[in-house]
């Protein structure tokens, strides 16, 4: 186990070491809500990356959305597939990103993890429209759920003894880590998520989505159907399959009808098809 514990600090500086798409995603989405925000303000926050600019370039040239002609600007290709589409396509690289930190002791490869938060957020954002929430923070917040696990493979030492996962006897994700860390991965995105200066109601959703019971936010309830459904299409990922079962709470309590629900998975395939198209 880590003698000391991790605290905010820690977390905030190895947030600030992880690539930044993902961070961007959260000011993107914020910007977005911004009544008085414009295309410039989006095109000045985009180009503090300039390699996620030409993703999107490049993915706004894709087959999956077939321009007429090729576009080439950051401008162009905002005004081409929209402010929506272009948060979405911020998430597509935040997640590609995410997905290829090393991970020497959670048990997942890129390809898995990234197929799987990219279905979650896509799910979430479909969700929220019966649920009457705010689609673009749920799709955020479902895109970087797993966002604790990347801070706290970083902040154990190379030397430490702590087992990865697979070796380790334990069943659950939770249990692994705050027997190791101290602290599990979703009390640890809700720390760095906080700081990024998402809402606290949004942020809640992960800290709480393993273990919803009793829990009243909706936010919280989405988020585990929409991971329950990721985990019965692409395959779970390993340690969080006894998170996954649904009760009639949790479709209370998101606000959403078990009808709504299968459809949304439905055209929440349709869109994770697409994007995916467009990074392929």
């Amino acid at each position: 186990m880590i003698s000391a514990p991790i605290s905010e600090k820690d977390l905030q500086a190895v947030a600030a070491r992880l690539p930044t798409a993902p961070r961007l995603l959260v000011e993107l989405g914020q910007l977005m809500n911004d009544p008085g925000a414009d295309a410039t303000d989006v095109v000045g926050l985009l180009r503090r990356d300039p390699p996620l600019v030409a993703q999107i370039i490049r993915m706004a040239n894709s087959a999956a959305y077939a321009p007429s002609e090729p576009i080439g600007s950051l401008e162009r290709a905002i005004a081409f597939v929209g402010f929506v589409e272009v948060h979405r396509l911020v998430g597509v690289v935040a997640n590609a990103q995410l997905a290829e930190q090393r991970l020497r002791l959670y048990p997942f490869d890129a390809a898995h993890l990234r197929q799987n938060t990219l279905f979650v957020a896509v799910l979430m954002e479909e969700l929220a429209k019966p649920a009457g929430e705010r689609p673009r923070s749920c799709y955020t917040v479902g895109l970087l759920r797993t966002i604790g696990m990347m801070a706290l493979e970083r902040l154990a030492p190379a030397g430490a003894a702590i087992p990865p996962f697979r070796e380790s006897g334990e069943t659950a994700l939770d249990v692994w880590e705050q027997k190791h860390w101290s602290l599990t991965n979703v009390e640890a995105a809700e720390k760095i998520l906080l700081h990024w200066r998402l809402p606290h109601e949004t942020v809640s959703a992960i800290r709480h989505h393993y273990h919803p019971a009793g829990k009243h936010n909706p936010i919280i309830h989405l988020l585990k159907l929409a991971a329950t459904a990721a985990s019965d299409r692409f395959g779970g990922l390993p340690g969080e399959e006894g998170y996954w079962q649904l009760t009639s709470e949790n479709f209370t309590k998101a606000g959403v009808a078990e009808r709504d629900f299968r459809i949304a998975c439905e055209r929440a395939q349709v869109k994770f098809e697409q994007l995916k198209a467009a990074v392929a």
